[in-house]
């Protein structure tokens, strides 16, 4: 989202924000990126519109280099102050975009995971700004916890984007669908897909199957 004063804020990639890892990771090593708690396969949506510049598969083995991203996707927004700017979102387990696609802010671009260098599901985010990555919490609002005070101690200096009244968060471009009625086989087997997709966790599924 582009501000009426020229600035950025872009949106939360996730419907929760909960960081697990700051711009240092705890033990000061480098990260210049946060982590944000994720299930494997809940839905990850894109900051801001743009073009997607990148994206890359994993060979299910390397983890240095490229491949330490994982299943990755890299996205072109339009230039800031004369900048190119991008953001990037890694260790996905899946993909819903192809290089070259067209995206809006919201909109779904592929599912958490686990892949590449990292142990345990979650989603790495970057800002690059300019060729470099940035503090990604300069680029977004303060709606977000910490995993812990160790974590915190590690989120680096940053100010977050204030988000104007007047200007909602964009809704996700979420879709209802409606199946039924169903034998409880086929009732059970839409359960496990929605549940392997991550909607259960993420409360997007409702079902009367499930609830009995």
């Amino acid at each position: 989202m582009r501000l009426q004063n020229g600035e950025v804020l872009l949106s939360w990639p996730l419907p929760r924000h909960i960081i697990t890892a700051g711009w240092t990771y705890n033990g000061g090593q480098e990260h210049n990126a946060i982590d944000l708690r994720a299930g494997m396969n809940q839905p990850v949506y894109a900051a801001e519109d743009g073009t997607v510049e990148q994206t890359q598969l994993w060979d299910g083995v390397t983890k240095t280099g490229m491949q330490s991203y994982g299943v990755m996707c890299r996205i072109r927004h339009a230039d800031y102050k004369g900048g190119e700017l991008c953001t990037r979102y890694a260790h996905l387990t899946s993909l819903c975009v192809r290089r070259g696609d067209t995206v809006k802010a919201g909109q779904l671009i592929g599912y958490s995971g686990a892949t590449g260098n990292c142990y345990g599901s979650h989603l790495h985010f970057e800002v690059i700004y300019k060729g470099r990555r940035v503090h990604p919490l300069n680029w977004l609002d303060d709606d977000f916890t910490v995993k812990d005070a160790a974590t915190g101690a590690h989120l680096g200096s940053y100010t977050s984007v204030k988000r104007p009244e007047q200007q909602e968060t964009p809704a996700q471009p979420l879709q209802n669908l409606t199946i039924g009625p169903v034998s409880s086989g086929d009732a059970m087997a839409f359960y496990r897909l929605a549940e392997q997709r991550g909607l259960v966790s993420a409360g997007l599924y409702k079902s009367e199957y499930a609830a009995g």
